[in-house]
């Protein structure tokens, strides 16, 4: 009688992490709020460079701004690029090869004397955001979660508000101390040594490692505990399929007009409180924005939790009207009480749309394709992305303020929460044929 040779089961894959706790997706978010933290220096730090350059060189509000339009450009022609690499070679070569750009771009930055550098040296650091920025992690984050899957994107995303909160005091304090191009230079150094160790550190998925999303065990996966919250189990859409459905394109077109308070608030905000009827010192002005950062903390934590258990196109609808509020209290802020109060608001409503946008995109989605989907969300709001910040700057010239340019702003921000609120969970089209 012939004896079958049972091959053994193949061996799963070696994880960094040797413990079984905590859950190896934690130490994925704990790298995240490494990186987001890199993220929160080059974003919200670069507004807090605008006066001294203007002193310096003299160059206008719109050419000061620019550069934040053409690295938008950037970033979203290559956010179907970088969406199309996350999927296809995962996280963490994409974000090893992102620090090491972004800290280059930051030493080049320092090294600025014309507007020509000015202008390379923010392309440098958008190209090194955006291979290691939100859609990148938001993506790994996904990956690794599904029932916890919002409150472990707002843990990540803690690294972005404790940048505004500890990073960008800090920045001040270097300008103060050294000049504005040693805390550029400083600040690529910093990100060198301390990013790339916590990038070999991410990985893709779950799965190859033989564990499973929140480290749900195979008898919670078989019972359906895994299924995703308010409906059917999660569906991996293709991207060619995500964009033949009505939630996409209202996605798209809510979070570009709902930025436009992040992006005027992030690129515009020192020179407003500083030169307009606030009149605030570049120091005072840190301290708004690090309040700001200061409410976003809970707000995250508290978007977090709230998306795991009510519908998210609600949540991230009610967010992104409390940032258009915000953006028009700012147009009108004379005075610190009026600064401090938009820095809550605004705080309040950024703290909890990203984490919740985030866990979304994967809700409506899936996992197989969802690179490619963010991707592609992204880089259709490019015409506003592109256009914002210059036309915030130019109006701004033109008027001597940013009051109306601000009050614009918040007044074309309410439709976007609008098509947010409306934006339900597509069905797959198999389901919709039936």
């Amino acid at each position: 009688m012939r004896r079958e040779v049972v091959s053994p089961p193949p061996k799963a894959a070696r994880l960094p992490w040797k413990g079984k706790k905590p859950f190896y997706g934690w130490i994925i978010v704990s790298a995240g709020v490494v990186t987001q933290f890199f993220q929160g220096i080059a974003n919200q730090g670069f507004a807090t460079y605008l006066p001294a350059l203007q002193q310096e060189f003299g160059w206008s509000r719109a050419a000061l701004a620019a550069p934040r339009s053409v690295t938008q450009v950037e970033n979203s022609v290559l956010g179907p690029i970088e969406g199309y690499l996350v999927d296809r070679i995962g996280p963490r070569w994409m974000a090893t090869i992102g620090v090491s750009i972004m800290g280059l771009g930051l030493i080049l930055f320092g090294l600025t004397n014309s507007m020509f550098m000015y202008y390379v040296a923010n392309i440098v650091i958008a190209l090194g955001t955006g291979f290691q920025g939100l859609l990148v992690m938001s993506v790994a984050v996904n990956n690794w979660f599904r029932r916890k899957r919002t409150i472990a994107q707002a843990v990540m995303l803690l690294g972005f508000s404790m940048a505004g909160l500890v990073g960008v005091p800090a920045l001040i304090f270097l300008q103060n101390l050294s000049g504005w191009q040693m805390s550029a230079v400083w600040s690529g150094v910093f990100i060198w040594v301390t990013g790339l160790p916590c990038t070999m550190l991410l990985r893709t998925k779950p799965e190859p490692y033989g564990l499973l999303p929140d480290g749900a065990s195979p008898v919670e996966t078989m019972e359906g505990v895994i299924s995703s919250k308010h409906g059917a189990a999660e569906y991996d859409f293709g991207l060619r399929e995500a964009v033949r459905t009505r939630a996409f394109w209202m996605l798209a077109v809510g979070w570009a007009i709902g930025n436009l308070g992040m992006g005027a608030g992030q690129t515009h905000l020192y020179l407003h409180l500083e030169q307009g009827a606030a009149g605030l010192t570049h120091t005072m002005a840190g301290y708004v924005w690090s309040a700001a950062s200061l409410a976003n903390i809970p707000a995250r934590l508290v978007g977090g939790f709230l998306g795991d258990r009510f519908p998210k196109n609600i949540l991230l609808g009610i967010a992104t009207m409390l940032m258009a509020v915000s953006t028009y209290v700012l147009a009108i802020a004379s005075s610190e009480e009026m600064a401090f109060a938009y820095a809550i608001l605004y705080g309040l409503g950024w703290g909890m749309r990203t984490p919740i946008m985030n866990a979304l995109q994967a809700d409506y989605f899936g996992r197989k394709s969802l690179g490619k989907i963010v991707g592609w969300l992204q880089s259709l709001s490019l015409p506003i992305t592109i256009s914002a910040p210059i036309l915030i700057g130019y109006m701004a010239d033109v008027q001597g303020t940013y009051r109306w340019a601000f009050t614009i702003t918040a007044l074309v921000s309410i439709p976007g929460a609008v098509l947010i609120l409306l934006a339900t969970r597509p069905k797959p089209r198999a389901a919709t044929q039936q």
